[in-house]
C-alpha cells in the first residue's frame, strides 16, 4: 500500500490531444505498471467516436493490458468494445457501465455537484484553496 504524495493526472478530450507521433502522456508509459505502488492516478476522458481504433494507441493499449478499470458512458454501439467486452450504448445522462479490474461489470449512475463545479472553477485560478466539504 502506497504511503506518500499522490499524483493525479487528468486529461480531457484525449482524442484531440494524443495525435499520431505526439502524445503528452508518453513519458508516463513506463510508470503505468507501477502506478499503484508510486501513488500515480491517471484519468483519461475521450469521446466514443473512434474509440476502437484508439485502443492501438500506446498509452490506451498499456492501460488495457494492465486491466485498468474504466467507466464507459453513453455512446454509439457501432464503436465496438473499448474495455473488456463492454461496448458503449445510448444511456441517460450520467449513466454508464463501470468496468472494474476484478469484479463483474455493473451499471452505475454518476452525479455532478454544483458546489464541486464552483470549487473546480476556483481551482483553475489557484491551486491552494479547497473547500472543507471536499476534504
Amino acid at each position: 500500500m502506497w504511503r506518500g504524495p499522490e499524483l493525479f493526472v487528468l486529461l480531457e478530450d484525449y482524442e484531440l490531444v494524443a495525435t499520431v507521433g505526439r502524445n503528452p502522456l508518453q513519458p508516463l508509459l513506463e510508470f503505468l505498471q507501477q502506478a499503484r505502488d508510486i501513488g500515480l492516478h491517471l484519468v483519461i476522458v475521450r469521446g466514443s467516436g473512434g474509440a476502437g481504433r484508439a485502443l492501438f494507441e500506446p498509452v490506451l493499449q498499456r492501460l488495457r493490458e494492465l486491466d485498468s478499470p474504466g467507466l464507459i458512458m453513453s455512446g454509439a454501439t457501432d464503436e465496438g468494445a473499448s474495455l473488456a467486452d463492454v461496448k458503449p450504448s445510448p444511456q441517460p445522462p450520467g449513466r454508464g457501465m463501470l468496468v472494474p479490474r476484478r469484479h463483474g461489470t455493473g451499471l452505475v449512475q454518476v452525479a455532478w455537484r454544483k458546489q464541486a463545479e464552483s470549487w473546480l472553477q476556483g481551482a483553475a485560478s489557484t491551486t491552494t484553496s479547497r473547500p472543507s466539504s471536499l476534504s
